[in-house]
């Protein structure tokens, strides 16, 4: 599916990626709002916002949860070249109980603000009938890392094009439950709205909009440095050093430091952050495995990254939705290149981003009355919510749980499992 593509060039590049892209709604107040968290408050007609949640992480550990805002000194913004490459990060990791802090919301402020106006504008939803401020996560905010011996292995994601980090919470708190460091990247200027710590509100900039595979290209370019900077600055976190903004030591949490396993470090994205993270392995030998979340390659003919053709060495997973182009010229290309331990797992009955947190957030809206089913439908498929989220956890987590810990996987990812009949395993 794509919103409003702006030109028909941009349509064909999309749709050979198999991404989805959210058409920002211009010039809209909500993307200025206050920085402060609403509080409540009835529209007219004296129903109050409906206040959606989340599921519950499954592992044993706790999850804690802080935002690390980086600049990358030695990179000139591609899209602003007068300023250095600036980006927001968070981190999901296992934590030791903490009482008195508080359980962080899924975006902030005026992320959720300008996520709002859009979601209403095109999907059909009331404008003042879901409050996207105040859905909480089941992390607490700047809890104290849980330490084990020889490090916890690091995780990286990126979102798809327009989406902000916080819609992968759902995956990041699980894998961070069952003992794993996450860390999501803001692509800044080609997100919806990335917000920088004092409320600064940065937003999506026109000319990161994809016309053609050129531009498709150099998203990735960009998206590939972002991912890479970031676990160079994991390593100098690990290191005992310290991640700046713009040399300015972070406060981050108790734990962190010296406690990541760089030795094991995975990637996964959702749409265009699938394409990004096979590229980001292909390119970063630091990186074991990589997953794909119904993201394309491009074409056969003008692929969007080198690994279509040069292919991976590393274990790689692709999990695709019904319209994810599982079949399609580029990936065929990019599956032939495959050396390493590789799966193709779809789940036909669900939608491009039934593989974000709008998986459990649309059914809700629409089951209080306030979006059609049909945007559901072509959104999300007809999947079973509970069971999508379910499947993609326990795939995604058994994935890096055999190619960065050595765990036994009891057969899941050999073929097709009578427990879950919803995935199929792809040839």
């Amino acid at each position: 599916m794509e919103l409003k593509p702006s030109k028909p060039t941009r349509r064909r590049a999309v749709a050979a990626l198999g991404l989805s892209v959210l058409t920002p709604v211009v010039g809209s107040a909500t993307a200025r709002a206050s920085t402060a968290p609403r509080t409540g408050g009835a529209p007219r007609g004296g129903r109050m916002p409906l206040a959606m949640t989340l599921p519950v992480p499954t592992g044993r550990c706790p999850v804690g949860t802080t935002a690390m805002h980086l600049v990358d000194a030695s990179r000139r913004d591609p899209w602003v070249p007068g300023r250095h490459r600036e980006l927001m990060v968070s981190l999901w990791y296992p934590a030791r109980p903490a009482p008195g802090c508080s359980v962080a919301r899924q975006l902030p402020p005026g992320t959720a603000a300008r996520w709002g106006a859009l979601a209403a504008a095109e999907f059909g939803m009331p404008p003042t009938g879901v409050d996207w401020t105040v859905t909480r996560t089941h992390s607490v905010t700047g809890a104290p890392a849980w330490r084990q011996r020889g490090g916890l292995p690091v995780v990286l994601y990126s979102p798809g094009k327009n989406v902000p980090r916080g819609f992968g919470t759902v995956l990041a708190e699980d894998l961070a439950s069952h003992g794993y460091v996450v860390a999501a990247v803001d692509h800044t200027y080609e997100t919806l709205a990335v917000e920088f710590p004092g409320g600064r509100l940065v937003e999506e900039l026109p000319e990161t909009e994809p016309h053609d595979m050129d531009g498709m290209r150099r998203l990735m370019g960009a998206r590939v440095a972002d991912v890479r900077f970031v676990l160079d600055r994991l390593e100098a976190l690990n290191t005992g050093g310290q991640p700046d903004a713009g040399r300015q030591p972070l406060p981050l949490p108790a734990g962190l430091w010296r406690g990541l396993d760089l030795s094991a470090v995975g990637v996964f994205g959702h749409s265009l952050g699938g394409a990004t993270a096979a590229q980001v392995m292909h390119d970063d030998r630091r990186v074991a495995a990589a997953a794909d979340l119904d993201g394309g390659v491009g074409t056969a003919d003008d692929p969007v990254g080198s690994v279509v053709v040069d292919g991976l060495d590393h274990p790689f997973l692709l999990m695709n939705s019904a319209i994810g182009n599982s079949r399609d010229a580029a990936l065929a290309s990019l599956w032939r290149h495959l050396r390493g331990w590789h799966r193709n797992i779809q789940l036909p009955s669900a939608g491009h981003y039934s593989y974000t947190d709008l998986q459990a957030q649309f059914p809700q809206v629409a089951a209080a009355g306030m979006m059609p089913a049909s945007e559901v439908t072509k959104t999300l498929g007809t999947v079973d919510s509970a069971r999508s989220l379910h499947i993609q956890r326990t795939y995604l987590g058994a994935f890096f749980d055999l190619h960065l810990r050595h765990m036994p996987d009891h057969g899941l990812l050999d073929g097709p499992s009578p427990h879950y009949p919803e995935a199929v395993f792809i040839d």
